[in-house]
């Protein structure tokens, strides 16, 4: 046993899950999920150009067997606003709060945000996505 460590129980992984969806809803808009183009320096630092901005349904979330799953509220996609390869996105809250960021990847890559459209380059995890298409977030979820 390592000192220090926390160790949860599954109720209070559950209980944090269900925090996390019902937080996500608070607000009077709706949960959104950003995708930018570079990764920012650090979590809470300034992000570089916006790329394209998933617009989460209401429920924005729901727990499903353990994991919380993202629901999107137009499943056609996105606008892609800037042609270029997206490195990071946001999860911001329907008040605007952020509450997650990682890593862009394709589908076939292990980023948790996962984005359909555009075709991957060869060397790249990620694909790269043209202004005025669209953009589908992949099946993202939170253990």
């Amino acid at each position: 046993m390592t000192a220090g460590v926390w160790e949860i129980g599954p109720a209070m992984a559950l209980a944090q899950l269900q925090a996390t969806a019902t937080r996500s809803d608070l607000g009077t808009g709706n949960a959104r999920v950003r995708i930018y183009l570079d990764v920012p320096a650090n979590f809470l630092g300034s992000r570089g150009a916006q790329q394209a901005e998933v617009v989460l349904a209401k429920p924005s979330a729901t727990v499903v067997n353990g994991t919380l799953v993202l629901h999107v509220r137009d499943a056609a996609g996105a606008m892609v606003m800037a042609t270029g390869i997206p490195r990071w996105a946001d999860w911001h809250a329907a008040d605007g709060a952020l509450l997650a960021g990682g890593e862009v990847s394709d589908a076939d890559h292990a980023g948790p945000w996962r984005l359909f459209g555009g075709t991957t380059p060869e060397g790249e995890t990620s694909p790269l996505l043209y202004a005025g298409s669209l953009v589908q977030l992949g099946e993202t979820s939170l253990t």
